[in-house]
């Protein structure tokens, strides 16, 4: 029942962001690569939230109280707990990867994300809100340092693949 709801909800946000791209553009000049690359983050940002927050057990936060586990704010640690090497290498470059389309995509439609620093700020914030998010309302996911570590990589090899192909995407 609980994957229902989701469903619900990413079909009713999906809704309303057509709804707004619509009436935002009735009167301007539409620039569909711009819009493309636009409705690329859209759809991008609402795949990482599904990915990061799933199974979608939410909680009220408790004061004083976070999730399950806290945060874990040792680089590294759960890293080197782990016994099977796949899974090591399933956790860092699935964070790496997660975050790759973050840093090519902001800099394409923010300007004044388009330096390298500003970024990899974004990014880094972007990552924390999701672990915060992860130890304030979930109660079976944990919040890591690694994850902000591996996810900041990830826009930072996204950005860099982003000044590459900029020319490119003439934007």
């Amino acid at each position: 029942m609980s994957a229902l709801y989701v469903w619900i909800v990413l079909a009713s946000v999906m809704l309303l962001w057509v709804l707004f791209r619509f009436l935002r553009s009735r009167n301007r000049k539409i620039r569909f690569k711009r819009e493309f690359i636009g409705n690329l983050l859209f759809v991008y940002l609402l795949a990482v939230f599904y990915l990061t927050m799933e199974p979608f057990r939410f909680t009220p936060p408790i004061v004083g109280q976070g999730g399950t586990t806290g945060f874990d704010t040792e680089l590294f640690y759960q890293l080197s707990r782990m016994v099977d090497p796949e899974l090591m290498l399933l956790y860092s470059f699935g964070n790496i990867a997660l975050f790759i389309p973050f840093g090519i995509l902001i800099p394409s439609i923010v300007k004044f994300l388009r330096y390298f620093l500003l970024t990899l700020i974004a990014g880094f914030l972007f990552s924390l809100s999701i672990e915060f998010t992860q130890l304030y309302f979930t109660v079976n996911r944990s919040a890591t340092v690694d994850d902000l570590f591996f996810n900041t990589l990830g826009t930072a090899i996204g950005y860099v693949i982003f000044a590459m192909f900029r020319k490119w995407l003439k934007v």
